[in-house]
């Protein structure tokens, strides 16, 4: 992950980024003034599994492959987010981000990803949202398990 001081608010233009269309120009000037941001060229791994880590991520540009205990979980794109629960409550990451395409993306540390979520209802709307789809594929990926193996005995 190479940090780049070069990518300017402008290159950012937040309103084209999904998740972001709730937003005021107001909320988008506080969101570009409280994270900082980063590229990363594809291959480069974002997160580790395992390592700890309080920052939280918003993918801007490119996309990024999740995986746990080496088997991919997802794919993410512009206005998807990861590495939310370790800005909530600081600990080991889950899974390893990796970059599939050049990436820019948006990264806010635990005080500044608070005051985004407090003072941005945009932003925290759009966060809930993905928090909850991931909530429930991982729901769904449970009860796959448990019927799998109940039907296995069976």
């Amino acid at each position: 992950m190479r940090r780049n001081a070069q990518i300017s608010s402008l290159a950012l233009d937040l309103e084209d980024v999904p998740g972001f269309a709730g937003c005021s120009r107001k909320d988008l000037a506080l969101i570009d003034t409280l994270c900082d941001r980063f590229s990363a060229k594809a291959g480069d791994v974002l997160l580790r599994e395992g390592s700890y880590g309080c920052e939280a991520y918003v993918v801007v540009k490119g996309t990024v492959a999740v995986t746990m205990h080496a088997r991919h979980v997802a794919t993410l794109g512009p206005g998807d987010h990861f590495g939310e629960l370790s800005a909530i409550e600081s600990g080991q990451r889950t899974a390893n981000v990796t970059a599939l395409s050049d990436v820019v993306a948006l990264v806010a540390g635990p005080r500044e990803f608070a005051r985004l979520t407090a003072s941005v209802p945009g932003f925290r709307e759009a966060l809930l949202r993905g928090m909850v789809r991931k909530l429930r594929a991982a729901d769904e990926t449970i009860v796959d398990g448990v019927v799998g193996t109940v039907t296995s005995v069976a």
